[in-house]
């Protein structure tokens, strides 16, 4: 790996190469040596792969990270201290949306919701302190809902959880205790 350093105005500017010759990484260092302004990373191609910016060496503000073929992959943003703050979303390769949620101080807080590659909502979740808790439903691709139910404390049903088939006609109920531990209470009878 090569580096380039240049100076202006009491600040470095640093550029890394790939063993090839192009550019790897470009980035500035403040006269303590700590990463300070725009930060960027490229692919062996020349693509940008990732672009933030530094503040006496703590990330601050946006971050976009893109694929190979230059489309966004995460936008994701920090607040002064270098935790996560805000929104966050990642894409399909397409450009269409796979994620979203948003941060508080480091920590998921909120709705999460995951789309199909189609752009509908695949799934939603309430999150609290980065764990899933609270309701949350699961849609088929045609919209209609397939799960309904509420999250404790992580990935863990509890009280009711409901099952629909494509069209949205109720199928199963069932009761989840505190360990996720789930009873069918009902079940819609097969059709004559």
């Amino acid at each position: 790996m090569l580096c380039l350093v240049l100076f202006s105005c009491g600040n470095k500017k640093v550029e890394e190469r790939h063993e090839d010759g192009t550019l790897k990484a470009e980035y500035h260092l403040d006269q303590k040596g700590l990463y300070h302004g725009t930060y960027k990373k490229y692919y062996p191609s020349g693509q940008l792969q990732e672009e933030s910016t530094y503040t006496k060496n703590v990330i601050t503000g946006k971050r976009t990270i893109y694929y190979p073929s230059g489309q966004v992959e995460i936008e994701e943003f920090y607040n002064q201290q270098g935790l996560m703050e805000g929104p966050y979303r990642s894409y399909h390769e397409d450009g269409t949306l796979k994620l979203e949620k948003e941060y508080i101080n480091n920590q998921i807080t909120g709705i999460l919701r995951v789309y199909y590659p189609s752009g509908k909502i695949k799934e939603e979740v309430t999150m609290s302190e980065n764990e899933e808790n609270g309701p949350f439903t699961e849609y088929y691709e045609n919209g209609a809902i397939q799960w309904k139910g509420t999250y404790l404390n992580g990935d863990n049903e509890f009280g009711k959880l409901e099952e629909f088939d494509s069209l949205g006609n109720l199928i199963k109920v069932m009761q989840c205790d505190s360990m996720a531990i789930c009873r069918t209470s009902w079940r819609a009878m097969p059709a004559k």
